[in-house]
């Protein structure tokens, strides 16, 4: 043990957390998204995997009644606890909708998340590039103390592999490689 505590701490690490929740963040806010959706569950939350479950046949739904591939969804998962009574729920941002109305499709996504969870509360939302949504989604991955014991499941962030595809095409086709800058 050296005399200074500080030595034998590694002080780069909580940066690095940082810097890669703000380039994460920043690449997803690139995508083009068509809804902000906040699943919960009614009565008993059912067990992790089952949850996880729950969402991803939603989502499977939603892109049926998009007559899109579920394979071209775009996704982004992230499962919390929330702060105020400590119940799990979801935060997920979804695009390649390709829908015109927004509107009646934001209906149907309520409609399709009722019906499996117990008719739990869901908000579905337009997108607003302005509310920094993909922030919002990936805020856990540059988690400090306090946002890990807020936030205690928090920490991953869950992506479709047509959003992986998409930003390394979008890398690949601009000054960006990989994400390093060149």
């Amino acid at each position: 043990m050296a005399k200074n505590p500080r030595i034998d701490r590694d002080w780069r690490e909580p940066i690095r957390k940082s810097e890669t929740a703000t380039d994460f963040g920043l690449s997803l806010a690139r995508v083009q998204w068509d809804f902000f959706a906040t699943p919960t569950f009614a009565g008993n939350v059912p067990r992790t995997n089952i949850a996880y479950g729950l969402a991803w046949r939603w989502l499977q739904e939603t892109a049926k009644i998009c007559g899109v591939p579920y394979n071209r969804l775009l996704i982004a998962l992230r499962g919390e606890v929330g702060e105020q009574n400590g119940r799990f729920h979801f935060h997920c941002l979804v695009g390649g909708t390709a829908t015109r109305n927004y509107h009646t499709l934001q209906h149907q996504m309520e409609h399709l998340w009722k019906i499996p969870s117990g008719g739990a509360r869901v908000e579905v939302r337009q997108y607003d590039r302005s509310l920094a949504g993909a922030e919002y989604v990936v805020k856990c991955l540059g988690a400090n103390a306090y946002e890990l014991g807020k936030y205690s499941f928090a920490n991953t962030v869950t992506l479709s592999a047509s959003v992986i595809r998409l930003i390394a095409g979008i890398d690949a086709s601009g000054d960006r490689r990989c994400g390093r800058d060149t």
